[in-house]
């Protein structure tokens, strides 16, 4: 009986040794799998009114999101559509259906073609800087951000009040569990 003892206590001290390594194995992927969760992976796009943050926006690399209202003076749409490059607002083209006050193709900036209705600034590539401010319109001037995702109305609710957009990269756990819902603004003016 006693060889009996010794041989199982043989093969359960070898036995352990794996079940050790599965253990540290398993918590060195526990760990990877945390720290993952943690780091700022995915694009995206924070909106903060008046310095309170609004939420947050999935915005895929090399996608671009588009502003669009109405013009103020001619009462005809304009959408201006922006890219991010190394964390960086880049104005890419424009889209409007007749130059107004301030709009148009400045010399050396893109180039224009007629599109149908609209007049179309193509390569801009003009730089913006890390954030653009938006002073939101009234309702008639229906000022909207929209991704290939998603699209918010500013206007609405945000009348008057300065709506920052700028590129950052949210964590998946952020995602996940996030203490920024997406922006929305979806309440309808009195009529």
């Amino acid at each position: 009986m006693d060889q009996t003892t010794v041989g199982r206590s043989a093969d359960a001290g070898r036995r352990r040794p794996r079940i050790s390594a599965l253990r540290w194995t398993g918590a060195a992927l526990a760990a990877a799998l945390a720290v993952g969760a943690l780091l700022p992976l995915w694009p995206g796009l924070r909106l903060t009114v008046d310095d309170d943050r609004m939420g947050h926006l999935p915005l895929a690399a090399g996608e671009q999101f588009t502003i669009s209202y109405v013009h103020s003076i001619d009462h005809l749409p304009i959408e201006e559509n922006i890219g991010v490059r190394d964390g960086e607002l880049v104005a890419e083209s424009t889209r409007l259906r007749q130059f107004g006050a301030g709009m148009g193709q400045i010399p050396g900036e893109g180039t224009g073609r007629a599109d149908g209705e609209w007049w179309v600034i193509e390569d801009m590539n003009r730089d913006i800087g890390p954030e653009v401010a938006i002073r939101v319109g009234a309702a008639s001037v229906d000022h909207r951000l929209r991704t290939p995702d998603a699209e918010v109305r500013l206007s609405p609710c945000l009348t008057s009040r300065r709506v920052v957009v700028e590129p950052v990269r949210i964590s998946t756990l952020h995602l996940l569990f996030g203490g920024d819902p997406q922006p929305h603004c979806d309440e309808r003016p009195p009529t």
